[in-house]
């Protein structure tokens, strides 16, 4: 079985113009090892991307009908939404993967970084099997092939995690809040965007440990704990979170429980890829409670309206809210 395959055979089976001879071809040599399988994998991706780009310039925003010069990306239909994979270096990715001379991969050379844009949601499959769903304005960073020892991956932004489980391989997801997330094998929810000064991480299955990067301190979590860490505050501990409202984004829900102003305009803002202002500095002493699944920010903002007596005007993609 040979090793090496022609790019522009696996991009037509990928799009599928392929002949069944060619089909066989593919298949065969996707199956030959997991390596083939991983490049086939990425080249997939990279094909996604491309085709996303070409719906994005011509998909119609919901918000406006007339585009926006400096944000190629509003809000387009959920249901279409995907990952923005954005390459560090695209011709590392040819160079790498489609060479016919041997390659071995590092984290130095092949470092990837995942980008979901607001408005929109994305999932990302890891070099190991692993899954990981991201939330609007999020990114993932991960190598092209994890090491011996453990899986490092970095995050910013909203994730869901599906990890493959391996007791002996540990992953070690890391944030930009001083604390990281050891991981054997589990499905869990973090939260770690750079505007937000805490992080929340909720545990689904399995187990997890948060280590805090400055003396390497653990805290250990079972199923259905959260923890919150916030600056210059305690770490705050639910044993029994609210699974459903925290992981309701990755299908697709909106969810508002007595949820303060300030959070409402920030999730709205990355869910819709608007930029929202206060008139009134008033309007962040309310708390809004709604579900929302599917429905314009029009929408939304008329029940918000409704609640709360708080009014609003929109201007391309942004909007006002006003007493």
């Amino acid at each position: 079985m040979e090793q090496n395959i022609d790019i522009e055979l696996l991009l037509k089976f990928i799009s599928g113009s392929v002949s069944s001879e060619e089909r066989e071809k593919v298949l065969e040599w996707v199956n030959a090892n997991e390596e083939n399988r991983k490049q086939y994998c990425q080249l997939k991706n990279y094909w996604v991307l491309e085709r996303y780009k070409t719906f994005q310039q011509e998909a119609p925003a919901t918000i406006t009908n007339k585009k926006v010069p400096h944000k190629k990306i509003i809000r387009y239909s959920m249901e279409i939404a995907a990952v923005l994979i954005i390459l560090i270096a695209p011709a590392i990715f040819y160079s790498t993967h489609y060479t016919r001379k041997p390659v071995v991969p590092t984290q130095k050379i092949a470092q990837f970084e995942y980008v979901v844009h607001s408005g929109v949601k994305g999932m990302v499959d890891l070099p190991d099997g692993s899954k990981v769903w991201l939330n609007s304005s999020s990114s993932l960073k991960c190598p092209q092939k994890f090491d011996s020892q453990q899986r490092v991956v970095e995050i910013e932004g909203e994730g869901y995690f599906e990890v493959v489980p391996n007791k002996n391989w540990p992953m070690y997801v890391k944030t930009y809040k001083g604390y990281g997330v050891k991981v054997t094998g589990t499905t869990f929810n973090i939260s770690s965007y750079a505007n937000e000064n805490k992080l929340i991480v909720t545990l689904i299955s399995g187990n997890i440990s948060l280590v805090r990067e400055k003396d390497q301190s653990e805290i250990k979590l079972s199923p259905t704990e959260q923890i919150t860490i916030a600056e210059d505050e305690k770490p705050l501990l639910v044993r029994k979170a609210n699974i459903e409202y925290n992981t309701a984004w990755k299908k697709g829900f909106l969810l508002f429980e007595n949820t303060p102003m300030d959070e409402v305009i920030r999730k709205m803002e990355r869910w819709y890829g608007v930029t929202i202002s206060v008139e009134d500095s008033s309007i962040l002493d309310y708390r809004f409670t709604a579900h929302f699944r599917s429905e314009s920010i029009s929408r939304v903002l008329e029940i918000l309206k409704l609640s709360s007596n708080i009014d609003y005007k929109i201007d391309k993609n942004k909007i006002t809210l006003k007493n």
